[in-house]
């Protein structure tokens, strides 16, 4: 028998022994502390409005490799069906006691619950009211080099979703699971789920597809001519008189963006400060420029200027 072949014999003998050893470890009974989620179906005609966790922390016992293969697998949760249960007037309450509690939990066969806290649930019920939200994508798209991240548009930007009315009341849009995107060189599109922490308080009514565009364009610039600059906070009993009324606007952005952009969306515009205006010689533009362009220079970048009264026939 050679080297080689011994080596190899030793360590298939030395990994079958490794995955014995731990077959008989894991199928002995053991205890373990897990939190698991909780599932609820409301009465019918009402929604939960406060008093249930996320979570509820169990002691549980079985063999080792179930509860190895609960922990990995998210398998495990607690399933409260409450739709046959009377609530009595427009809001009122239900208690949970801890048998009750655990004989809702679901578990892979053969393990079982030995302890739950809290011990009991008091939960509050009202009326069922329906709401219109708003979807916020939450999608981070972190553009490469050389490109640059324009608008975000969500298909459909609005869901009808059922609930409390002092929790719809507390809401004021839904967000979805987070995405992040890395080195994007070219509009992303995404299909979206909404995120799921209030799915025990509100019901989304007829879910919908949801599907997210975020715009990535190559970076370009563009300068727009005979940007008329406006006044702002002038006394009616002042006239201001600008040298000259008319800049050249350079924009950065995307190159699509750029190409469509209308010189009537820049805004110059100068505000009069007397205590400024006293004492300069020319005075600073200030440019605004739609979302996602961005401003980078003026030409000129100040104005020259003249102040005098209104009526006055002085020269310039």
């Amino acid at each position: 028998m050679t080297l080689a072949r011994s080596i190899l014999i030793f360590f298939v003998a030395l990994i079958f022994s490794a995955l014995l050893w731990s077959y008989v470890r894991l199928s002995a009974a053991y205890e373990s502390d897990v939190d698991l989620p909780i599932k609820l179906t409301p009465p019918k005609g009402y929604a939960l409005a406060n008093g249930l966790p996320q979570t509820l922390h169990a002691r549980v016992r079985g063999a080792g490799w179930q509860i190895m293969t609960m922990n990995f697998a998210k398998s495990a949760d607690f399933a409260f069906d409450l739709s046959d249960r009377a609530v009595a007037g427009v809001g009122g309450s239900l208690i949970l006691h801890s048998d009750e509690i655990a004989n809702s939990a679901v578990l892979p066969s053969a393990l079982r619950v030995l302890k739950v806290e809290p011990d009991s649930l008091r939960m509050e019920f009202s009326k069922l009211v329906a709401k219109r939200l708003p979807i916020e994508a939450r999608i981070e798209v972190h553009p490469g080099r050389g490109y640059v991240v324009g608008a975000t548009t969500i298909t459909p930007s609005y869901v009808l979703v059922n609930g409390a009315q002092s929790v719809l009341d507390s809401i004021r849009s839904l967000p979805t699971q987070s995405i992040t995107i890395d080195g994007a060189k070219e509009p992303v599109d995404r299909v979206v789920l909404l995120a799921d922490s209030l799915d025990n308080f509100i019901t989304v009514v007829n879910p919908p597809k949801i599907t997210v565009h975020v715009n990535v364009e190559a970076i370009g610039e563009r300068t727009l001519q005979s940007i008329p600059v406006s006044i702002e906070a002038l006394p009616p009993e002042d006239e201001l008189v600008l040298i000259p009324n008319v800049v050249s606007v350079t924009l950065r952005g995307g190159v699509d963006e750029l190409a469509k952009l209308n010189a009537a969306a820049i805004h110059a515009r100068v505000v009069y400060d007397p205590h400024l205006f006293d004492t300069a010689h020319t005075i600073p533009i200030r440019v605004e420029v739609p979302k996602d362009i961005t401003y980078l220079s003026s030409d000129p970048g100040s104005l020259r200027f003249i102040v005098r009264k209104r009526g006055a026939h002085a020269a310039p």
